[in-house]
């Protein structure tokens, strides 16, 4: 039996409970932005050594040591023998979009322009998610997702044509970015199509694997020199490595799990849209690379863009958001 002093007590220790939940859920969401910030920027110096090949392989191999480190090896192998054979194959086909050629797209882009810019056109996969969604599922987007991606659009387009004051000047880089980000939508509209019902990790695992082992069929085809990249690779960009290994992918993708759990969805999906404009900073204060005002202008059309088309999805399909958003970590 409870005493009276028990049953008071209780509200108190609910109440302190939560209060540490949305602590630890708001401090999460700060690392969260602040190690989305350093993705393109550590990435974009990683290239100056590895090839685009080698930096699939390397993001990758740490997205599945996330997830054996957090779900576990052996729970995760039973759920994986479960999956319907009805499903394998839009799985496996998400696995190569999003696992293999829109990465290789990504990399090899980032490889040939700024940083800044990567971060700024690796938003045009919202776009393409919209497209895709309606041409795949009938979803058509609702007045807020339409005037979303138009802001996207314009802030895009802004930095294509660099404040409208010369004709559209996107180089290889860009358009390749831009492509990543096609076929990441069209990845993601698969997801939401076929898998929706999937548990997240078991789409993050499909997703590695069939990155790596793409990799390694490939290897023995092509003057693929990994080794020869890894003995040559400079000791003092050893940070970088580590940086992106345990910053721009582990650490980030562990504290937006946090996050996701412990805050609410709107929180969580609206303010990281904030790392567009941070990643920006992070990649002019490593990198020293220059940001115009045109570019600044585009990053805050983007973010306002992307906070519009959240925001109506979010009203509409939470549940649905937040599956695609754990099962989609694509940089």
């Amino acid at each position: 039996m409870q005493t009276v002093s028990g049953v008071i007590r209780q509200p108190i220790i609910r109440a302190r409970r939560h209060l540490c939940s949305s602590t630890i859920g708001w401090i999460a969401l700060t690392v969260m932005i602040l190690s989305g910030s350093t993705t393109t920027a550590f990435g974009k110096k990683l290239t100056e050594y590895f090839s685009p090949l080698s930096m699939l392989f390397l993001s990758e191999i740490m997205l599945l040591i996330f997830a054996i480190l957090t779900f576990g090896f052996f729970p995760m192998m039973k759920k994986i023998r479960r999956v319907h054979p009805a499903v394998m194959l839009p799985l496996l086909t998400a696995g190569v979009l999003n696992g293999v050629v829109a990465p290789v797209f990504w990399f090899t882009g980032l490889e040939r322009t700024f940083a800044v810019n990567s971060q700024l056109f690796s938003n045009a996969e919202t776009l393409f998610l919209i497209l895709f969604g309606m041409l795949l599922m009938h979803s058509f987007p609702k007045r807020t997702q339409w005037f979303g991606g138009a802001i996207i659009f314009a802030g895009l387009l802004t930095v294509a044509l660099r404040g409208f004051t010369t004709e559209i000047n996107i180089g290889s880089g860009d358009m390749l970015i831009v492509l990543s980000g096609c076929f990441y939508g069209l990845g993601g509209a698969l997801i939401r199509k076929y898998l929706r019902h999937m548990e997240p990790q078991i789409i993050i695992v499909a997703r590695s694997c069939t990155a790596i082992a793409f990799f390694f069929l490939l290897s023995p085809f092509i003057a693929h020199p990994f080794a020869a990249e890894l003995t040559s690779f400079p000791l003092e960009y050893l940070g970088v490595l580590i940086g992106y290994g345990l910053i721009s992918r582990f650490l980030l993708i562990f504290s937006y799990y946090e996050s996701i759990e412990r805050l609410p969805l709107a929180s969580v999906s609206l303010l990281g849209t904030v790392t567009v404009g941070t990643g920006l900073f992070f990649a002019h204060a490593f990198l020293g690379e220059s940001i115009t005002w045109y570019q600044e202008a585009g990053a805050a059309l983007i973010i306002l863009g992307a906070i519009v088309v959240q925001w109506g999805s979010l009203r509409k399909l939470e549940e649905h958001v937040v599956h695609y958003l754990k099962s989609h970590h694509h940089l």
